[in-house]
């Protein structure tokens, strides 16, 4: 298995599957193929390394006796994917691919259940649907509805085996990306069962760790060198690896990650969600019913937020617990960022939609956690130099971890406001 992720950065690589040196976390934080510097999305430096991306980094320099050169053969290599079609052309076909497709049993127990407590009305407006057991016969009945051969440019759309298009994906509730003009322009799918993996915390340069089997054998290994095989407890609890008298690190099982992007990144003919990563506009169903495509929306306070399904509850949720009048103050418009670090990608939409005033609402441990606490700091501070006035959302962690969770247990947080 690659553990690094060649990127389009020369000699730069992705932790892939093993955790960054400087925060412990995979995904995101590059190293140079030297191994002398390391550029980490989470923990900041005096020196920046992307400084005016929606995700910015910071350099770390290794002492000597901490670098490790990286080889070719624990690199995966890139495909550079074809640039993304238009949002309009993205919209046409994530359009009828949603009319092509059912949502299956299970999936619709969950958006109804006790934790989502969706509508039946609400999940068909919002057209959650499943993602197929056999794609590539999905894509053939939208090459017959569409009139179209080639879906270059559509994430999640490749060539396999140079013969046939197909979709990219696994078993899971999709969940559409609209715009501010009501287009549908990308998607994440919801796993039904993501797979365990590893944290690591490092003490010493040269640890890392893999789930060897499911759900929670684990293996630690030290400079290539394997010194620990143990079953572990999934949870928050750190198990401590020492190795000949001195503590390399800390270890921990936790749930991987359950949202993925539609994406066919490095696929033949394929494309990446990103470049950049799209937005989701969340309203009410009864507003979003009655939305054209194509209309810009406008909105004179915006909530934001992450995540499509928890803005999309959110959304639903706001009108049963204020009145009009307090709607109309503090806004029924959601915008669900692909991750808190993204904020930026927000500013020029929320300009481009009238946005005068911001409601920050990133999950209830913003202020306890330190990753998001800073996006949440730098995020305030943009805003207020952009002009938008702000208030910062707040609520207890035992009340909810998400604005979702909060609304759905009836109550409502405090608007603290900032500028």
């Amino acid at each position: 298995m690659k553990l690094m992720r060649q990127t389009r950065i020369k000699g730069w690589f992705e932790y892939y599957r093993t955790p960054c040196v400087i925060c412990g976390s995979t995904g995101g934080c590059m190293t140079h193929e030297d191994g002398s510097v390391v550029a980490c999305i989470r923990v900041e430096s005096d020196k920046f390394f992307s400084k005016n991306s929606a995700l910015p980094s910071y350099l770390h320099y290794l002492k000597e006796d901490e670098r490790k050169k990286i080889g070719k053969h624990e690199v995966e290599a890139l495909h550079p994917g074809n640039p993304k079609k238009d949002s309009s052309s993205l919209s046409s076909v994530y359009t009828a691919l949603l009319d092509c497709l059912e949502l299956d049993e299970e999936h619709y127990s969950h958006l109804i259940s006790s934790s989502r407590q969706l509508m039946d009305e609400q999940v068909m407006i919002r057209q959650y649907k499943s993602f197929p057991d056999k794609p590539w016969e999905t894509v053939r009945l939208l090459e017959d509805e569409l009139g179209i051969e080639d879906f270059t440019g559509i994430p999640g759309f490749y060539l396999k085996d140079n013969k046939y298009w197909t979709i990219a994906g696994s078993k899971g509730i999709l969940l559409p990306f609209r715009n501010h003009f009501n287009e549908i322009v990308g998607f994440q799918y919801r796993i039904d069962n993501p797979p365990n993996i590893v944290e690591v915390k490092v003490n010493r340069p040269g640890l890392k760790a893999r789930v060897k089997e499911q759900p929670n054998l684990v293996q630690v290994t030290f400079e290539g060198e394997i010194i620990l095989e143990q079953e572990m407890v999934l949870g928050k609890k750190w198990t401590t690896i020492v190795h000949e008298g001195d503590i390399k690190g800390w270890v921990r099982v936790v749930k991987g990650n359950r949202y993925f992007w539609l994406s066919s990144a490095n696929k033949p003919q394929g494309t990446g969600s990103g470049d950049p990563a799209p937005i989701h506009i969340a309203v009410p169903s009864s507003q979003l019913k009655s939305w054209k495509p194509g209309n810009l929306l406008k909105a004179r306070t915006v909530w934001l937020s992450e995540g499509p399904l928890k803005c999309d509850i959110a959304a639903d949720s706001i009108e049963k617990l204020y009145d009009p009048l307090e709607i109309d103050d503090i806004g029924k418009t959601f915008l669900a960022l692909p991750g808190v670090g993204a904020w930026r990608l927000a500013i020029p939409i929320m300009k481009e939609m009238g946005v005068e005033k911001v409601n920050i609402c990133f999950d209830a441990d913003a202020v306890s956690n330190p990753h998001v606490k800073k996006h949440l700091m730098e995020c305030a501070k943009e805003l207020k130099q952009q002009g938008f006035n702000a208030n910062l959302i707040i609520w207890n962690e035992d009340e909810g971890k998400g604005i979702d969770d909060l609304f759905l247990g009836k109550r409502i947080p405090h608007i603290k406001k900032l500028f």
